[in-house]
């Protein structure tokens, strides 16, 4: 037990870090009073694998502790505030590595006895134990929402749960129901949509949806008598979602299906049941500058300069909607959208004037936006797919320049290593196509490793899009059947390690001054890169990153555990980047400054600490990848 004098300095410390930040006075004044200092000499073996349970908690007063892997790797790095083996302790199981002090370290003990009492009487102790890197994401999104917020003054945000927009009941009526009923009810009720609903079991499912924008072109230039029943002119098939489901999700879905209404369900013991609908306008409601003013802004651009400014404003949105709570994972997948909606309306410009049919070819995108995972700072990564002898080669050339340079004017700079659809080397048609991946597989030298890392995420953007999604098959079923070309981007993958160098464990750690990080680089593409590859040895047609492993993760090909620690690392080193890209967004040009690179010093003590443990989660998917391709 300390001494009375030092509890003060013990409890000032302890509160500064998670969870102890979180707890209340009470549990604090618990843990003070149960915990011994201890002291390690530089390079002592604190704790070692063996057949014992740990007998203490320890919590690092001051230096830093390395966990060393059996094969001499460091798999884990603890600085101040940090504590462990909190899961040795739960599953009351010998720890698995080698925990030593590096230079003179002090700890807090906390005995294993007092530990179990600490985890019952605490909840946030207890969370914290029990999903630590959640815990410590919840806090930073908190952090970065409220830096947001009191720039972007928001009331609500994104983040709200559909249930709290729900300004009433929702207008349903029975299939079999008359038109004629169905509009005096939404008249009588000022509203602009009725729900068609259905007995399902004990609940109730949405078989369709008639709004006021489908009358003219359903019921009023086709004469449809008022007697017909509203299954006749309903739009069939409504995607729903559930009240906890966020406005992000709902602006999201909308956006992707170009819908206006969002039927909202509630679940209970008897099933599912209307509970509202959610519209565009309760959305708009959230937002200052609204997806449905930036798409008809987009839909409506005869330029390039009107695309550009766009552009502009999509970067804009992405910033308030940061604010306004929306995940790495939904927003990115919001710009992509957006930018998709650009460059398809831009193309159609372009096919107009170079007198191009959309049909004869597809447009592939490449890399990051084949992937979904555009930030604000990407540039351009893109092909073309012909359909032999039915085009104009000089005239697609024509489109492919113009394109690339009016994407450049809108934003995205032109790629330096020249992936794009102006080189003739990428604009192909499907036999090409075949051939150039084929050989990348059967070769597997470093330039076709390095392309693999680039085109292997591919998706069709605009045009025929079943050109794109054929020739995807063909190299998914290509790649899955070759053993060695999998073995060999697994071993160019590990080549970059994450989180390694002293100058950055020291920054992470608050002991050094300096220590800058690539968070694409050394954060996102380790994640990236296995998930290709374990995609693809499984004959996977995803291309998204966290969709990737949460299928792995479902199908068995990948531990749950590891799954639910591994997605929201990859979408925490996502959100970083952007937020280092909003701050460099007034000056970023996209020459001769890196917008991934973040100074560590610069980030809160939380967000270091998060990095640490998401740089440790990188490591890990790089220890599952040499399990899954051993040398």
């Amino acid at each position: 037990m300390v001494a009375p004098t030092i509890a003060a300095s013990l409890k000032q410390l302890l509160a500064a870090h998670v969870p102890f930040s979180a707890m209340t006075a009470a549990d604090l004044d618990f843990v003070i009073a149960n915990v011994e200092i201890a002291y390690f000499a530089p390079d002592e073996v604190m704790l070692a694998p063996g057949k014992e349970v740990p007998r203490h908690c320890m919590i690092v007063k001051q230096g830093r502790v390395q966990g060393m892997a059996a094969d001499g790797r460091v798999a884990y790095e603890a600085g101040v505030g940090d504590c462990f083996p909190a899961a040795a302790l739960l599953a009351e199981r010998p720890v698995t590595l080698t925990y030593r002090s590096v230079g003179d370290t002090f700890c807090m003990q906390l005995p294993r006895e007092r530990f179990v009492e600490l985890v019952q009487r605490s909840p946030e102790f207890r969370d914290f134990c029990t999903r630590r890197l959640g815990t410590l994401l919840d806090n930073s999104r908190r952090q970065m929402q409220q830096a947001y917020a009191a720039e972007a003054s928001v009331e609500r945000t994104m983040g709200t749960p559909l249930g709290e927009l729900l300004r009433g009941p929702a207008l349903t009526c029975a299939p079999d129901t008359p038109l004629q009923q169905v509009f005096r009810r939404m008249d009588a009720s000022h509203v602009g949509s009725v729900l068609v609903v259905e007995p399902d079991g004990a609940g109730e499912r949405v078989s369709g949806i008639l709004t006021r924008t489908d009358l003219i072109g359903r019921v009023i230039l086709p004469e449809v008598p008022l007697g017909t029943a509203v299954r006749e002119v309903m739009t069939p098939n409504v995607m729903t979602l559930e009240a906890d489901a966020t406005a992000a999700d709902a602006t999201l879905l909308m956006a992707e299906h170009s819908i206006r209404h969002v039927p909202v369900m509630r679940r209970d013991r008897g099933g599912a049941r209307v509970a509202g609908v959610v519209s565009e306008r309760d959305l708009f409601a959230l937002q200052r500058l609204t997806l449905r003013q930036l798409a008809e802004a987009i839909r409506r651009a005869d330029t390039v300069d009107a695309l550009a400014v766009a552009a502009a404003d999509v970067r804009r949105l992405s910033h308030h909607l940061v604010a306004q709570g929306i995940g790495a994972a939904q927003l990115t997948r919001l710009i992509s959208h957006l930018n998709d909606q650009l460059t398809a309306h831009l193309l159609t410009l372009g096919c107009a004037r170079f007198a191009i049919r959309p049909g004869d070819f597809c447009w592939l995108s490449f890399g990051s936006e084949g992937r979904a995972e555009q930030t604000i700072a990407t540039d351009q990564d893109n092909g073309i797919l012909y359909r032999a002898g039915q085009i104009d080669r000089a005239s697609l050339a024509g489109l492919a320049a113009w394109a690339n340079d009016a994407l450049a004017v809108c934003g995205f700079p032109l790629c330096k290593g020249n992936v794009m659809a102006r080189n003739p080397e990428l604009s192909l048609d499907a036999a090409e196509w075949e051939e150039r991946f084929g050989g990348w597989i059967d070769r597997g030298d470093p330039e076709a490793l390095l392309n693999a890392s680039i085109f292997f995420d591919f998706r069709p953007l605009f045009g025929d899009a079943m050109l794109g999604r054929a020739l995807h098959a063909e190299v998914v079923r290509r790649a899955a059947g070759n053993a060695r070309f999998l073995k060999q981007m697994a071993d160019n993958a590990l080549r970059n390690r994450p989180g390694s160098g002293r100058g950055i464990i020291d920054a992470l750690l608050g002991e050094g001054t300096r220590g800058r990080v690539d968070l694409k680089m050394h954060g996102t593409v380790p994640f990236v890169d296995a998930a290709r590859i374990w995609s693809l040895g499984a004959g996977l047609h995803e291309t998204n990153t966290s969709a990737r492993l949460r299928r792995l993760g479902e199908l068995g090909r990948l531990p749950a555990g590891d799954v639910v620690a591994w997605v929201p690392s990859f979408e925490y080193f996502q959100l970083q980047r952007l937020r280092n890209q909003h701050r460099r967004m007034e000056t970023y040009a996209g020459a001769g400054d890196n917008p991934n690179e973040v100074e560590l010093a610069e980030l809160s003590p939380l967000d270091r600490r998060i990095v640490n443990e998401a740089f440790r989660q990188a490591r890990k998917v790089q220890q599952r990848l040499e399990l899954d391709f051993p040398g």
